[in-house]
């Protein structure tokens, strides 16, 4: 028993450890395109949402209603996620024979990745899965040992919780019947507990499918586009989302992981071959999907999630000792570095290639767009932008000011849902950035009246150049 209570104990300085770190981080930086959108949802709380099922709005929701939001509690529930998540892969590590010595660099590991970082501090539908993950394999693991009705039951609810995170969810369905079937274990394909779990997971996603019957399925259409982006097979996307993957997670840890994965094929144990299913069948369809259209760095993390920390314990177990702890030491030097900057903002970059770019001057924007935006003598005005991915952070930080706003732009028609009317006939103050299109090329308008622009800087350099335009009486996109 002291055993076990000091074990647990190294784990929590580790895990505290990194945590005070994201704590101290978390009100230092603006919201990005993801986060503010997200965030959104809390603020529009309804059963399902256009790009994702509602679980993550339903938690910003939360959030908003016992806190005053800001992005100090409003990354909170990322935070803690983050916990949850690495005291399961902590778990998972011991279950697949790792000794907790190699468990607690298993976990370094996983924290120390950039990626990761990130998502120990911006709350997206990815670390619901991350945290839904590891439950989800133990109670696959115990049907398959003993098969008793509270694990069906457990499986069903963990199933219908990944189904409101987010629709990737359901390559765990194909991931752990694949798992069975290789385990010859057929009999529970005819076992009446399966349906059980079948019929609670579809329970708890019923109000997805009908907010989707009531707009038409407008998610899965967006779905469908959004994943295969195009019809043609290209190489460029490949090598721009490896690329991506290759630096997000950190380059060294990405070979650790290729390591994970390579390895686990010659493994026996369950445990790790189920991590085998389920990994394989993430990236197998992210890698297809990188063919069609560039793939976010954050969308295949349970790959990495898994195979990281299984990679640093395989290669612990080969006596790479030095080398491994030697790598995991640096990731997460490099990682607090990252942080850091993110407080103090030291570095200079070039004009336009900040870094910060998605995360920087946006409550600057909404102020400046307030003072003008008082100053046009009309009786039907709106704010605008030309981008959704502009509409997710003016939206956010506008709020206060309390202007109407408009998203000029069909490709997410989220907005539109929540904006509930046209913005035809209205006259609208664009803002548009050095990265967007200008206004007079965007839409059209009966007159432009161009009313100046905001240069953002940060430590000498440019960060983002922001253009105002006055459009009297909008006609529609061009």
């Amino acid at each position: 028993m002291k055993l076990i209570h000091s074990q647990y104990r190294q784990l929590f300085w580790v895990l505290g450890a990194f945590t005070l770190v994201r704590l101290a981080v978390a009100p230092f930086f603006g919201f990005g395109v993801d986060e503010a959108h997200y965030l959104l949802y809390g603020y529009h709380l309804d059963w399902s949402y256009v790009d994702h099922p509602p679980l993550v709005g339903w938690i910003h929701a939360f959030i908003l209603f016992c806190t005053k939001g800001g992005e100090f509690f409003s990354r909170i529930p990322a935070i803690a996620l983050m916990i949850v998540t690495s005291v399961g892969a902590y778990r998972f590590l011991l279950s697949a024979g790792a000794d907790h010595h190699q468990a607690l660099w298993g976990i370094t590991a996983l924290n120390a990745s950039f990626m990761f970082g990130a998502l120990g501090l911006m709350l997206l539908p990815e670390n619901l899965l991350m945290a839904l993950l590891f439950p989800l394999m133990e109670s696959v693991l115990r049907i398959e040992r003993t098969g008793k009705a509270r694990d069906f039951v457990l499986l069903g609810i963990l199933l219908g919780a990944l189904g409101l995170s987010k629709y990737t969810a359901i390559l765990f369905i194909p991931a752990i019947l694949g798992y069975f079937l290789a385990k010859r274990r057929f009999d529970l394909f005819a076992n009446p507990r399966t349906l059980l779990s079948v019929s609670l997971a579809l329970i708890m996603i019923s109000p997805v499918i009908l907010w989707n019957q009531q707009h038409d399925w407008i998610s899965f259409l967006y779905q469908s586009e959004h994943v295969a982006g195009g019809t043609a097979i290209a190489l460029k996307p490949f090598f721009k989302s490896l690329a991506g993957q290759i630096g997000a997670y950190n380059p060294l840890l990405y070979v650790i992981a290729l390591f994970g994965w390579i390895g686990a094929f010659r493994s026996s144990d369950d445990t790790v071959r189920l991590a085998l299913w389920i990994g394989t069948t993430i990236a197998l369809f992210f890698l297809v999907s990188s063919f069609l259209k560039p793939v976010l760095p954050h969308w295949p993390a349970l790959f990495y999630l898994l195979f990281i920390p299984l990679g640093t314990v395989m290669l612990l177990r080969r006596g790479w000792d030095k080398t491994v702890k030697g790598v995991i030491l640096f990731s997460a030097l490099l990682s607090l570095l990252i942080h850091a900057e993110l407080v103090f903002k030291w570095g200079h970059f070039p004009d336009y290639k900040s870094p910060f770019r998605d995360i920087y001057g946006y409550d600057r924007i909404a102020g400046e767009a307030d003072a003008l935006f008082r100053g046009i003598p009309s009786t039907k005005k709106a704010l605008a932008v030309t981008n959704w991915t502009y509409g997710s952070r003016i939206l956010y930080y506008t709020r206060p000011y309390g202007e109407k706003v408009f998203t000029l732009d069909t490709k997410n028609r989220q907005f539109s849902l929540w904006e509930a009317e046209s913005p035809v006939g209205y006259d609208l103050l664009i803002i548009t950035s050095h990265f967007t299109a200008d206004a007079a090329s965007a839409v059209v308008c009966t007159e432009y009246v161009p009313l100046g622009n905001s240069v953002i800087t940060l430590e000498g350099g440019i960060v983002d150049t922001f253009t105002y335009t006055l459009c009297r009486n909008y006609r529609g996109e061009r």
